[in-house]
């Protein structure tokens, strides 16, 4: 059986991925082209809308929009002002060949997925103001895919912080976390499927 880890181990085990590797926004760009190879498995050729929130999860959206728009998917991006962002969020935020709408103007295409990364495994805080209404709004569409956890899920308890994403699938980032086995994390995530994102295999023991 796979092991599920706590926030904490994530991090730490990203952080020796970081050291071996020398730098750690080549781990961002793998987890976001490997999530975006499996969303094209998953949905064909609808249109996709990404939104994006203000930490690193972001990052990951950014690099999946521009691979999508890479192999010709319509690709609808909404994020915060680019101030709102730093690290590698930024870097990723830079280097994005598609235009970005803000977030507070958020509004779905019919039949489109909707790519929900407005929040990761760190959110430790209630969820309010423009976002909270932009997840109350997306709970209301179609197909939901959720990276790495639910947008408003605790990473570590499964709680929900305000309000949280309703996700049909979520991709989870190299190995699930305890909040998505726990409920209500656990019914909030959907189907969920592992992404490999290129961790070396002797970290996967904290």
């Amino acid at each position: 059986m796979k092991k599920v880890f706590s926030v904490e181990e994530i991090k730490k085990i990203e952080a020796r991925e970081f050291r071996k590797r020398g730098d750690s926004f080549s781990l961002m760009v793998d987890a976001g082209i490997n999530c975006a190879k499996k969303i094209i498995k998953l949905v064909k050729k609808k249109p996709i809308i990404i939104v994006c929130g203000p930490g690193n999860n972001a990052g990951d959206g950014f690099i999946i929009g521009n691979y999508l728009n890479t192999k010709n998917y319509k690709v609808d991006l909404f994020c915060l002002k680019n101030k709102s962002y730093k690290g590698d969020a930024l870097k990723a935020l830079k280097k994005l060949k598609i235009k970005t709408q803000n977030i507070s103007k958020f509004k779905a295409r019919k039949n489109s997925v909707i790519i929900d990364c407005i929040f990761g495994t760190g959110l430790n805080r209630k969820i309010s103001g423009t976002l909270k209404s932009v997840i109350l709004r997306l709970n209301k569409l179609n197909k939901i895919i959720s990276i790495d956890i639910p947008s408003g899920i605790n990473g570590d308890t499964g709680k929900i912080l305000g309000c949280a994403v309703k996700a049909h699938a979520t991709l989870a980032l190299h190995a699930k976390k305890i909040g998505h086995t726990l409920n209500p994390g656990k019914k909030y995530s959907g189907k969920i499927m592992i992404v490999d994102i290129g961790v070396s295999k002797k970290f996967n023991y904290s």
